[in-house]
């Protein structure tokens, strides 16, 4: 190989190089930054309203080609990044930030060799009347392996009951709807997330009976729900399920939990803690069929709100 051979050679390495350094990849549902790097590094992910940061550690900048999309220029851009930009705040730290045209819908990283991949999920095209037509939504029916019961040990089966009902309910709204489990054999924490996930699911939400023996349960009446990422924290109920006379309806409380059912990235997720099971009577409404499905309509509201708040967002 002569050395005009080889000079060529080099901007063909400099050019591939340049083309994937920082490129936002397009596909049909995401957007996928690509960030080559020398090692694996540690990273974290932060997210805004409608930005996504990734903050790369022990390592230095050494960025001189940003691209959106394939082509690059005008052609190649693409709607849902408007900005890709890079700091160096520290020696050894490094941040690429992607801005939105949208708020935030989902996202995942893994590394591909040594490139660190992340990919940003487009938010669904919604039906603004009928926002759960279309849509995949995962239910979990909570516990077991752990969890709360009453008396009459209801606590799994009355989760399993609601989900099933739910799952009748959202169909009913031409939705696509899936369960984590149908009956009360065991399932671990993780395969359930995993579930949503492989099925691009909308929405998860995972549904629990509540149970505090540490406080006193009159005060604690109503339904509690819990979220992680910023953007789920309207994801589940709205209104509890209405118990019988004399037991009182308290609005639902959200609230932030780090729980693993609402820490996935890839779709909004919930987890619902409705009807004390410590109290008698609302164990027993919990194990019949009607509270069920009060309780699995309590739910779906829930989500068809949420995906009808964020229809109409710009």
């Amino acid at each position: 190989m002569n050395a005009a051979d080889v000079c060529r050679s080099r901007r063909a390495r400099r050019r591939r190089r340049r083309r994937e350094l920082g490129a936002a990849r397009l596909g049909p549902k995401s957007v996928t930054l690509r960030v080559p790097l020398p090692a694996r590094l540690p990273y974290q992910i932060t997210e805004r309203e409608r930005s996504l940061t990734v903050r790369l550690y022990g390592g230095a900048s050494d960025i001189n080609w940003m691209q959106y999309g394939e082509g690059g220029g005008a052609a190649g851009t693409d709607p849902l990044v408007t900005r890709m930009s890079y700091a160096q705040p520290a020696a050894d730290e490094v941040t690429i930030t992607l801005e939105l045209a949208r708020r935030v819908w989902g996202y995942r990283a893994r590394f591909d060799g040594r490139d660190l991949l992340l990919e940003v999920r487009r938010p669904p095209a919604f039906d603004r009347e009928r926002p759960l037509r279309g849509r995949t939504v995962v239910l979990d029916p909570g516990h077991p392996p752990l969890g709360a019961r009453g008396r009459r040990d209801c606590g799994a089966g009355g989760n399993a009951g609601g989900g099933v009902q739910g799952t009748e309910s959202a169909r009913a709204c031409r939705c696509h709807v899936l369960l984590t489990r149908t009956d009360s054999t065991p399932i671990e924490l993780f395969p359930r997330t995993h579930f949503a996930e492989l099925h691009d699911a909308d929405v998860l939400v995972s549904i629990h009976a509540n149970a505090l023996p540490t406080c006193e349960p009159v005060h604690q009446l109503g339904t509690s729900v819990y979220y992680f990422q910023p953007r789920s924290t309207r994801a589940g109920p709205r209104a509890g399920p209405r118990a019988r006379d004399g037991v009182r309806r308290a609005r639902p409380r959200h609230r932030p939990g780090d729980y693993a059912l609402v820490r996935p990235s890839w779709m909004p997720a919930a987890l619902t803690e409705g009807f004390f099971i410590m109290l008698p009577e609302q164990e027993a409404l919990l194990a019949s069929e009607d509270g069920q499905w009060r309780y699995a309509r309590g739910v779906v509201r829930g989500i068809e709100n949420f995906l009808r708040e964020r229809a109409r967002e710009p």
